[in-house]
């Protein structure tokens, strides 16, 4: 616990440090690195949300459990992908970053808990999570890009 208090109060220092010196230039855009950690996170979120909306009745596909096993074996993997992202948002916003990320965060989680639940969308979460437990990472960074979460619509990328 002590350790963790002592990242975050380094991390707050560092941040604070970065605004004091003006911080990062925005380049006004997220770099092919920074969309494809958006990518991973948005993703992440949307397996997250729908193995909790689809474990429980009517569909009761027992997903919650799989999703507890994704986030177990590959959390330290999303966290850096959504230190990555941070990275974008502190330089894109450097006055107001964290609550840019949490509207950004919110708008992502509050689509997928409001997403319309089907049989077919609740097979598919579940094959998906089974999927990302065979096929590790490497598999759930190309497929991905299948889920067909608009991050360039959202983030112009970098040329």
């Amino acid at each position: 616990m002590k350790a963790a208090i002592a990242l975050l109060t380094v991390l707050s220092l560092a941040a604070s440090s970065v605004e004091a010196a003006g911080g990062p230039k925005p380049k006004i855009c997220f770099t092919p690195a920074e969309e494809n950690a958006e990518q991973l996170v948005r993703g992440g979120l949307r397996l997250r949300e729908g193995a909790n909306a689809c474990d429980g009745p009517p569909y009761a596909m027992r997903t919650q459990p799989l999703w507890d096993q994704v986030d177990q074996k590959f959390g330290p993997k999303f966290k850096q992908q959504t230190d990555i992202r941070r990275g974008a948002f502190v330089r894109e916003f450097s006055k107001d970053a964290e609550n840019n990320e949490k509207a950004w965060d919110g708008r992502t989680v509050l689509y997928f808990r409001n997403y319309p639940l089907s049989q077919v969308y609740c097979v598919q979460i579940k094959k998906n999570l089974e999927d990302f437990l065979k096929s590790g990472w490497g598999g759930f960074v190309k497929t991905a890009r299948l889920y067909r979460i608009p991050v360039e619509d959202d983030y112009k990328p970098c040329s």
